[in-house]
């Protein structure tokens, strides 16, 4: 547990919750224990509530695993009341870290925030989740541009792989934040009556914030399942073109083998064997027609 204070308002952290911390936060303000209960697991899904003189919020957003190579859900629980906010998370987050450095290092910003009531320090959190959620779709915005300057760098069998994973860390993307506009919109609602009219300008702005997540996400899906079809087009057609190189190069390998066939017949055997420049004849014959083949199938691009 940690803890800042303001000069009206505490901020009291909690990094992985333990039932000591929750005894500690009953002494603050009378929290129903079922909602105390809440900040010891990760929640199945997004919560904005009010409960008298307190709000219950839980906010997920994704973020990206090196190793899984995709989104997953990060959580943070929200207590808030009049003069405290206490958040609750289960990993280390360097959002809330970057602002407790600022509150610790910044007395100006530190007084400026935690001062009056929590309207601040709730809208300076939601904005740092958010800046990290746009940060995280510029990754995904990197890797669809990449993929679209190699989708004709004949990398076709390469960009499968690579746009398989890409496609799923935004489906997983999608997943995770699919309830975040509804979220703002209940918290700009329950917002209003909480902190009154003044705070209807930072939470209207957090919505205004978050929209872009969910537009440019959406952008980033139709844009990679347009460079999976295209992708997919130009593996076909290259395929067709390595059976189409086989094809001919079976029919013109065989037309020698029909002459060795054929010369096995005892009289046309004779034939060779009475006049071997016969046979010379016919081996140069078969072999130009071959080769001419070759040239025409070339020169039409069949090959």
């Amino acid at each position: 547990m940690r803890s800042i204070k303001g000069k009206k308002v505490t901020w009291i952290d909690l990094f992985k919750p333990t039932i000591e911390d929750l005894d500690a936060i009953k002494k603050i303000h009378k929290f129903h224990p079922i909602i105390l209960d809440e900040l010891l697991h990760s929640s199945v899904r997004t919560r904005s509530e009010r409960y008298g003189e307190y709000l219950f919020l839980v906010y997920h957003f994704a973020e990206y695993d090196q190793v899984s190579k995709t989104s997953r859900r990060t959580e943070i629980d929200f207590l808030i009341t009049k003069n405290t906010i206490i958040t609750a998370h289960y990993e280390n987050l360097e959002q809330l870290n970057q602002l407790f450095d600022l509150f610790s290092k910044n007395q100006k910003e530190r007084d400026r925030v935690l001062n009056g009531d929590t309207l601040l320090a709730t809208y300076a959190a939601f904005e740092k989740a958010i800046s990290f959620s746009l940060r995280q779709l510029h990754h995904i915005e990197e890797q669809v541009t990449r993929i679209a300057e190699d989708i004709f760098a004949d990398k076709e069998e390469e960009l499968l792989r690579t746009i398989s994973e890409v496609k799923r860390n935004i489906l997983d993307y999608r997943l995770i934040t699919r309830h975040q506009e509804k979220f703002f919109q209940n918290i700009h609602d329950l917002g209003l009556s909480f902190w009154g009219e003044k705070s209807r300008v930072y939470l209207t702005d957090l919505m205004n914030d978050n929209i872009p997540v969910q537009r440019n996400l959406e952008s980033y899906f139709e844009t990679i399942e347009s460079l999976e079809n295209t992708n997919a087009q130009l593996l076909e057609a290259r395929t067709n073109r390595v059976i189409k190189r086989f094809t001919v190069g079976a029919f013109l390998s065989s037309i020698p083998l029909y002459f060795v066939f054929f010369s096995e017949f005892t009289y046309i055997h004779e034939i060779f064997a009475a006049s071997p420049t016969r046979f010379w004849i016919s081996f140069f014959v078969i072999h130009g027609t071959v080769i001419g083949l070759w040239l025409i199938f070339k020169h039409k691009k069949i090959v």
